[in-house]
Order: structure tokens, then sequence, then C-alpha cells
């Protein structure tokens, strides 16, 4: 049996933005601005004024692209 990424094991939902933040660690000014220069998934029109929300999918994708940090002194066996 394949194995299954998060993506495909994870519910398909829109995040609004409080649920962005706590999940990316970013706030609202930084996540507009990561947007405007390409580096933070755009989101999506919900159909009412002023409302948009981010596949939950995508801001997971995002997450997990992010490098890890190299401590020092911490050897990495992997």
């Amino acid at each position: 049996m394949a194995q299954r990424t998060a993506s495909e094991v994870e519910e398909l939902r829109f995040l609004r933005l409080p649920e962005v933040e706590k999940a990316t660690g970013k706030k609202r000014s930084t996540i507009y601005r990561d947007i405007a220069a390409g580096r933070f998934p755009a989101p999506y029109d919900l159909g009412s004024s002023r409302s948009v929300g981010w596949l939950s999918t995508e801001i997971s994708a995002w997450i997990l692209s992010r490098p890890r940090v190299q401590l020092r002194g911490v050897h990495n066996n992997d």
C-alpha cells in the first residue's frame, strides 16, 4: 500500500485569517506582504464582501516546504 502524503489525508477546507496566523506563526501584515511578494499562498474569494479563506492543503504544503534550521552542536543523523 502506498504511503499517503499529508495533503491526501487532510480534510480539504478553507481557513480564515486567525487560523492561518495560528498555523504559520505569521501576523496579518506579514501574510499579506508575503502574498504580494509571491512567497505565500493567496487566499480565495469566498463570495461575500471582503470574505476570503486559504485552502487548508495549500497552507499545509507551505508549512512543509519551510527549510529546517540547522542548530549548532546538534547533528542530524537522518
